[in-house]
């Protein structure tokens, strides 16, 4: 099934117009990606260093939304202010997640959270929430409370199209890989306690540096994915409205869990756009135990 035909059957109209104009820009995000890795002067609101393709894959990712009619606001990792507009939804958006990366041709990814409201906002008010996955293949991974969904690209004669590749998406049972970003030395004492106990199970590093990248190992595999409390950096360092809180919509909707370490990523109402939150998200019972043992020793 093609996703035209699945988003009509399956998706509110606004959200199906939004799906489909990041379908049609991340191709060009993909094919973009070798000519416009270098980096720029400027630096994001988050004071790290942009390339170009960030800029690029911002500016193409704001026009393809805006054109829809569909944003009430359109708040990026790259701006400093939303873009406005008139529609009914709220987009936040990594649109180049891992963008480090492109260097050393890992996996790359965009991140797209759709918000019934303004702003800074809940993950409450989540009507759906897609990432994007750019390596061999380009897929579509996303929800809108009905499941998780997987659409994967394909050529049709001159153009790209995007075929059904899975439905109802889960998460194992059996957990098999985890990924924890920041350096060990770095962790606060329950992280690395419990990632010697992931070590002593026989689960197995899957840590390529690009949120999307690692979560997909989690989706695919079963496990647990976290960039943690640290030391000197207690927040952590991912984003609530771009990064953290979309991936745990889709996260609990493949039957999964994701928390700050004490309580659910989806209920932290962020005061600023740009405020981020220690992330542990993956199979349920993982991060129940992680959030325990973080509990136990404050």
């Amino acid at each position: 099934m093609k996703l035209e035909e699945f988003l009509r059957l399956n998706a509110p109209e606004d959200l199906a117009s939004l799906t489909s104009a990041i379908a049609e820009a991340s191709v060009s995000v993909w094919d973009n990606i070798p000519f416009k890795s270098g980096l720029l002067s400027e630096v994001n609101p988050s004071g790290e260093k942009q390339k170009a393709i960030d800029v690029f894959s911002n500016d193409l990712f704001v026009e393809a939304l805006a054109a829809t009619g569909c944003v009430r606001e359109v708040a990026s990792e790259e701006m400093a202010e939303p873009v406005e507009g008139k529609g009914a939804f709220s987009v936040a958006m990594d649109p180049l997640d891992g963008s480090s990366n492109v260097e050393s041709n890992n996996p790359l990814g965009s991140i797209f959270g759709f918000y019934s409201k303004r702003l800074p906002a809940s993950g409450r008010s989540l009507a759906g929430a897609l990432y994007v996955t750019y390596g061999s293949m380009i897929t579509l991974t996303f929800s809108f409370g009905k499941g998780v969904h997987r659409f994967v690209a394909t050529r049709d004669g001159a153009k790209m199209s995007f075929e059904l590749l899975s439905v109802n998406l889960k998460l194992p049972d059996k957990p098999e890989v985890y990924g924890f970003g920041g350096f060990r030395k770095d962790w606060i004492t329950p992280v690395r306690k419990f990632v010697d106990s992931l070590e002593e199970r026989g689960m197995r590093i899957r840590y390529c540096g690009t949120f999307v990248g690692d979560y997909n190992q989690v989706l695919c595999r079963g496990g647990i994915f976290a960039y943690p409390q640290l030391l000197k950096k207690p927040q952590g360092k991912l984003r609530v409205l771009y990064e953290t809180a979309p991936m745990a919509y889709i996260n609990e909707e493949a039957g999964g869990y994701a928390s700050d370490g004490s309580r659910d990523i989806l209920d932290i109402t962020p005061s600023t756009l740009s405020e981020p939150s220690p992330a542990y998200i993956g199979s349920a019972p993982l991060v129940h135990e992680l959030e325990r043992m973080i509990s136990s020793e404050k």
